[in-house]
C-alpha cells in the first residue's frame, strides 16, 4: 500500500507538502494539492486514521448527540452537519439519546477520552452546568438557548418564533387558539407556552397539549381534539411531523381544513408543503451547517458564539 513518501515522489512534491494536503493546512498552492490529490487516487493512497491522530492530536471526527435518529425535524440538522463536514473531510459519529442522561454522558465521555475533537448537541436533558464540565477536554456546541459564555450556541429563540407564529393566526383572523407541544418541561415548550399565555387573550390551560412527539402522537391527538366539546379554531403545533398526522387523520374523518379548524405547523419540513401545511419555517439546515463550523473553529482557537436564527411563515392550505 502506498504512503506519503511514495505520494510524494509520485507527484514531485515534498513529503511535507503532501503532509500539508493531507492536514488541510492551508498554505499549499492550488496546483500541488490537486497533484497530491490525483496521486493519492491514482496509487489507491488510504489515510491511516490512527497514525494521523497520533501526529496531528486530531481525530476529524465530531459527535453529533441527538434524542431520535429517525425524527424528520432532526433530519435537516444533520444534513446541514454533514454538507459542512464534507467540505472539512471530517466525519460524524451520530448517538441517539432518546433524552437519556447516561446515555448524552456515554457520548460526551467521547471528547473526555480524545475519541472525537467535539461535541454537537442538538437536544439534550444534561444542565448546561454538567456540560460544561467536559468544556476542558474540547469544544462543544448546542442547538438550544440558555448555554453559558463558554458553551457555544446556534439556535432559534423559540419564544419569539412562537410569537411570531401565534401573530400570523391572529392576523388571519384566529383568536381561540389552542398549541401542541412535545416535551412539557424543555426549555423551548416552557418558553412556547410562556409566548401562548402573553400573546393570547383567549388561550387556556385545556387548550395546552403536551407530550406529542411523533406523527402517530398527532393521529392520536385527533380523539382527544375532536372529543371536546369547547374546541379552539386554530392550533399551532411545535412540529410539521405532529400536524401532518392530526391533519391526515382529521381529513380521513371528513372534517374540513381550515374551515373547522385552522392547523399552523413549525419547522418548515418539505414534506409538510407537500401536504399544503402552513407552517412557520426554521433554518434548521442553516443551524446545522453553522454549528459544524463554529466547532471546528473553536476547534482551533476561535472564541464561542452565541448565534439565534429567525423563522419565516411559509402559507399553505390549512390556513
Amino acid at each position: 500500500m502506498a504512503n506519503i513518501r511514495d505520494i510524494a515522489k509520485y507527484a514531485d512534491v515534498s513529503v511535507t507538502t503532501v503532509s500539508r494536503v493531507l492536514n488541510e493546512h492551508p498554505y499549499v498552492s492550488k496546483e500541488k494539492r490537486e497533484r497530491v490529490r490525483r496521486a493519492m487516487a491514482e496509487l489507491g493512497y488510504l489515510r491511516n486514521q490512527q497514525a494521523l491522530t497520533l501526529s496531528t492530536g486530531r481525530t476529524q471526527r465530531f459527535v453529533v448527540v441527538l434524542p431520535y435518529l429517525d425524527h424528520p425535524y432532526y433530519g435537516l440538522f444533520v444534513n446541514g452537519l454533514a454538507k459542512a463536514a464534507l467540505q472539512r473531510d471530517y466525519r460524524l459519529v451520530m448517538w441517539q439519546t432518546e433524552y437519556q442522561l447516561d446515555q448524552e454522558r456515554q457520548a460526551l465521555d467521547l471528547l473526555k477520552h480524545r475519541e472525537v475533537d467535539g461535541a454537537i448537541l442538538l437536544s439534550h436533558t444534561m444542565s448546561f452546568d454538567e456540560m460544561e464540565t467536559y468544556r476542558q477536554f474540547g469544544p462543544i456546541t448546542v442547538a438550544t438557548v440558555g448555554a453559558p459564555q463558554t458553551i457555544s450556541s446556534v439556535h432559534v429563540d423559540h419564544y419569539t418564533a412562537f410569537v411570531a407564529g401565534l401573530r400570523v393566526l391572529m392576523q388571519a383572523g384566529y383568536n381561540e387558539i389552542g398549541i401542541v407541544l412535545s416535551r412539557q418541561d424543555s426549555p423551548s415548550s416552557i418558553a412556547r407556552q410562556q409566548a401562548y399565555f402573553d400573546e393570547v387573550e383567549l388561550a387556556r390551560e385545556r387548550w395546552v397539549w403536551t407530550g406529542y412527539l411523533t406523527s402517530e402522537d398527532g393521529i392520536g391527538l385527533a380523539d382527544a381534539f375532536l372529543r371536546q366539546q369547547e374546541r379552539p379554531r386554530a392550533l399551532f403545533f411545535s412540529s410539521d411531523y405532529v400536524a401532518l398526522g392530526f391533519l391526515g387523520e382529521l381529513r380521513r374523518r371528513g372534517v374540513s381544513i381550515p374551515d373547522e379548524v385552522a392547523i399552523l405547523g413549525f419547522d418548515g419540513h418539505p414534506i409538510g408543503q407537500a401536504f399544503g401545511l402552513s407552517t412557520m419555517h426554521s433554518p434548521n439546515e442553516d443551524i446545522g451547517r453553522t454549528l459544524f463550523d463554529v466547532t471546528f473553529d473553536e476547534m482551533n482557537g476561535a472564541a464561542s458564539v452565541t448565534n439565534s436564527l429567525t423563522v419565516t411563515y411559509l402559507p399553505g392550505t390549512t390556513l
